[in-house]
């Protein structure tokens, strides 16, 4: 079902030779005793550091692991690590550093290896599969270009599981997909959250079924938002702006329509006027300022109902408001999903059942970049592939 691409990077003299004239620190991996209920915590980890907005990203040995820990929380070890564009982009525009040296990283998966006084143990015992998607940006004990991270458990997710036949569970993913879910679905649901209660779903009874548009539905927000508002119920046209070879795709994960991006604006309004007559309720846009604008044009089409647009990498310009004032224009807060604990639990709760009962999957390929044992080169090869070229239906991970 899933497919998974292996970047193996050859770690041969030359190539350290270079990579150490790039400022990529070699260091030696030193043995962790075995993980257990009683097991010790190494004092010190590996991480990912930004030292300046100039210089390259370097390994350090020398950072600390939690040693203690809140009651709700518990502390991960990190096998995979989902990478996002914004792990390069703040270093390079200078952006969500907030101080030096700096450990990146927004999404992970691994093992549980401890726990605070009241975390849940049937749901997180001690070697427990888990992924989570850390918008704590300013506490870098909560990133994830590291060995270990902590979180509240309250906000990660269990591995989903099957039945099988023949009584065997399993897993219905790895952790390698896992290590991609977080960021993108904490997304998704952060911008749904402006037309939908999570807490509530299922129990409010709407007055009219509303109309969503996505521009970006290829990308991996998109396919958690797709997913996530079929599984709502409360849409009636779910219409994806994407590429249209991932037609079939999108509309398998649950759009009704899937119109094409390289249409000129004014055939693209008219498109979408044609697939819904009395105009399309809410909006989210994941690709750009220029994209947002034009998806105020398609809001503004139609009957006169409450109209929101969720932006995700920037809000339309003055005069493209202007001339739409009715029209409510909001930047997605991911960090909603920390800051608001109900919200945030309650989402958990809610997607954790989609993932058990098979109806929200994770993005169908992940590209694993992998560094033989040595910390970092996997980290750097994959933001510099990031950098160079989109990712659309398709995860980069690193296998730390």
């Amino acid at each position: 079902m899933y497919k998974r691409k292996l970047e193996n990077v050859d770690i041969g003299s030359i190539v350290v030779s270079q990579l150490q004239e790039r400022h990529i620190k070699r260091i030696t991996v030193k043995e962790s005793p075995k993980i257990g209920a009683e097991a010790p915590m190494p004092l010190l980890q590996q991480a990912a550091v930004v030292t300046s907005f100039e210089d390259e990203i370097v390994v350090s040995d020398q950072i600390l692991v939690p040693q203690r820990l809140d009651d709700y929380e518990i502390l991960v070890r990190n096998k995979y690590t989902g990478l996002n564009h914004v792990d390069w982009k703040s270093k390079k525009y200078h952006f969500n550093i907030h101080s030096f040296p700096w450990v990146n990283g927004r999404e992970s998966s691994g093992i549980v290896v401890r726990r605070g006084a009241k975390v849940y143990k049937e749901k997180f015992p001690i070697g427990a599969k888990v992924f989570l998607a850390s918008t704590c940006y300013r506490e870098l004990k909560r990133s994830t270009f590291q060995e270990f991270t902590l979180f509240d458990s309250r906000l990660v997710w269990r591995l989903p599981c099957e039945m099988c036949s023949d009584g065997v569970s399993r897993k219905k993913f790895g952790l390698d997909f896992a290590a991609g879910v977080g960021v993108a679905l904490v997304t998704a649901g952060s911008a749904l959250s402006s037309f939908v209660d999570f807490q509530n779903v299922g129990k409010a009874n709407e007055i009219r079924e509303k109309s969503l548009i996505i521009w970006g539905g290829s990308s991996s927000v998109g396919i958690f938002t797709i997913q996530l508002a079929r599984n709502l119920g409360i849409f009636k046209n779910i219409i994806a702006v994407s590429s249209l070879k991932y037609e079939h795709y999108l509309k398998e994960l649950g759009a009704t329509a899937v119109v094409d991006r390289t249409l000129a604006p004014g055939e693209l309004i008219q498109t979408v006027k044609d697939i819904c007559p009395t105009g399309i309720d809410c909006g989210v846009d994941v690709i750009s300022r220029k994209t947002a604008e034009l998806l105020l044009e398609v809001l503004n089409d139609g009957m006169e109902t409450r109209k929101v647009l969720v932006c995700l990498s920037g809000t339309p310009g003055e005069n493209a408001r202007a001339k739409h004032p009715d029209t409510e224009v909001e930047p997605v807060g991911i960090k909603k999903f920390h800051e608001d604990l109900v919200f945030g639990e309650n989402f958990v709760k809610f997607t954790s059942d989609l993932f058990e009962k098979g109806q929200l999957c994770p993005v169908p390929s992940v590209r694993v970049f992998k560094g033989f044992g040595t910390f970092g080169v996997g980290l750097k090869n994959g933001l510099a592939e990031l950098e160079e070229r989109d990712a659309s239906a398709e995860k980069f991970v690193v296998r730390l």
